[in-house]
């Protein structure tokens, strides 16, 4: 299989990095973020993409307002437009969510009958973290508890609470758990910088600036958990006084970008709510008809296309989800990592006025993809996840051309 050939190689140029740095392989093991490092000198010899990062957005679109007619993108997908205009965006149209609608987050990073399987950010991240060496296999970050998208045969808890977040990527378990908010002992950079200081003398002046802007992002991301406090993860819609979508999606969104940038982790997913909706909307440009700022529950908008009182409410949600995509892109792009990474985006329904999987809004960025509206005819999800494990040498399929055992990958879209 491809991906155990580029395992074999790499693990070698892994170990040898580490000889030729002089560093004890016991000090690498014991900080995720030195591990980091060393990974980073391998990859910095290496061609194309080697980092993953899966999207879930919820609700679908509106076709005729999602895709563009031309180089200018419509409402719903505006907040893209720099990347579209850029060629670092392919937006998929005729795309099929299997088993589209409410309810089944366990067929979103999957195909339809997913038990007893992984997911595709959890195959994913066993795999490139075989070929890389990465502490963190897969990072599972959301905004709202559930245990379906992500799954390694059964159900993997998604990650809610950015201080848990944080605390595995730097205590280097595999992925996934609970939402628990109890905050380290002490801070994180604590933890790490004596250990990674006195080895400096060992490492390269860019190396030694990368380490520190790392330390410096950890403690951007450590007082900014302080100060907003969202409280694990987001509230349920029973909870009218709920101001934790906005704050949590942006800080898991910072944090992958981190785990990305850090190289502890190649795989991460990022979940802004779930296909049931159970969340509430607070970010800025969520605003009643009046035009004041009004937090509502996801699901408001979603059968009520008629209603002179929910008059703009399924454009505004859907472009609010699409501002954190492109702020996702955004700090991606910052960080110089979109070359090196394949952001896949896929979401629970296609037009909302039908609540099926037709016409389901989904979208690659980075990695080389040839940019521009791609008509892929009707092919699902597990079609684009295909095309996507191919484009990173992930090929585990039984002829060692395919991803997996899924069907044909989406052709043209790298």
């Amino acid at each position: 299989m491809r991906y155990k050939n580029c395992f074999d190689k790499e693990r070698r140029d892994f170990l040898s990095a580490i000889k030729r740095s002089g560093i004890a392989l016991g000090a690498i093991q014991a900080s995720s973020m030195l591990a980091g490092v060393m990974m980073a000198r391998v990859a910095e010899a290496q061609t194309g993409p080697g980092k993953s990062v899966a999207v879930f957005m919820p609700g679908g679109c509106t076709p005729a307002k999602f895709f563009p007619a031309g180089g200018n993108l419509p409402i719903q997908t505006a907040p893209l437009q720099s990347h579209y205009s850029a060629g670092r965006v392919a937006l998929l149209k005729n795309a099929t969510m299997m088993n589209g609608g409410h309810g089944v987050m366990f067929n979103r990073f999957n195909d339809p009958n997913p038990w007893g399987k992984q997911s595709f950010d959890v195959n994913l991240g066993k795999t490139l973290s075989a070929n890389s060496n990465a502490p963190v296999k897969w990072l599972n970050l959301g905004t709202t508890p559930v245990s379906e998208l992500s799954r390694d045969s059964a159900g993997i808890p998604t990650i809610t609470s950015p201080q848990a977040a944080l605390d595995v990527l730097f205590a280097g378990n595999n992925g996934g758990g609970g939402g628990g908010a109890v905050a380290p002992r002490k801070s994180l950079v604590d933890v790490h910088y004596k250990a990674v200081n006195e080895l400096k003398t060992k490492l390269g002046q860019h190396e030694k600036e990368k380490l520190d802007s790392h330390f410096n992002s950890i403690r951007e991301l450590e007082g900014t958990i302080t100060s907003t406090n969202p409280g694990g993860s987001c509230p349920a819609i029973t909870n009218t006084s709920a101001v934790g979508f906005d704050a949590t999606s942006k800080l898991m969104t910072d944090i992958a970008v981190l785990a990305l940038s850090c190289n502890l982790s190649y795989s991460v997913s990022l979940a802004f709510g779930t296909d049931e909706h159970l969340h509430v909307l607070d970010g800025a440009m969520i605003k009643d008809t009046t035009g004041a700022y009004r937090p509502r529950p996801s699901h408001d908008s979603h059968h009520n296309q008629g209603n002179p009182n929910y008059a703009g409410y399924y454009d505004q949600d859907v472009t609010y989800y699409m501002s954190l995509t492109a702020q996702l892109l955004d700090k991606l792009q910052a960080k110089g990592l979109m070359d090196s990474t394949v952001v896949t985006q896929v979401s629970d329904m296609g037009n909302v006025d039908a609540h099926s999987g037709q016409n389901c809004p989904m979208l690659v960025a980075g990695g080389g993809v040839r940019g521009g509206t791609i008509d892929v005819g009707g092919l699902s999800q597990v079609n684009l996840f295909q095309a996507v494990g191919v484009r990173l040498k992930a090929n585990q399929g039984t002829n060692g051309n395919l991803f997996r055992n899924w069907g044909s990958p989406i052709s043209g879209l790298f």
